[in-house]
């Protein structure tokens, strides 16, 4: 590195404290046997929750679009009292819907 064209012959601060971080960082893979990275090759470990948020966000992405002619049929029956009169058996059809998947 030059400054106003005169090769910098200190050691600033800076430098010190990555050459001190790089030889700890080198002490403690040699007694732990490991190695530090490669630069580049960072890597991310997501948690199960993280996980499992990932792939109900890809199912829900994947899901068939809604369809619109079975929805306004509901709603007819609806209205007229055809169906959502028995909480009981649909709660009983949600639950079992469920534990078909």
């Amino acid at each position: 590195m030059k400054i106003d064209g005169q090769p910098l012959t200190h050691d600033t601060d800076a430098t010190r404290a990555t050459d001190a971080a790089r030889k700890v960082t080198d002490r403690t893979a040699t007694k732990t046997g490991d190695r530090p990275a490669a630069a580049g090759s960072d890597s991310v470990q997501l948690s199960a929750d993280a996980q499992l948020l990932s792939a109900a966000l890809t199912a829900t992405a994947e899901t068939t679009s809604v369809r619109a002619d079975v929805v306004e049929a509901m709603k007819v029956k609806l209205a007229a009292g055809e169906i959502g009169t028995d909480s009981g058996r649909l709660a009983d059809r949600i639950i079992d819907d469920l534990l078909e998947r």
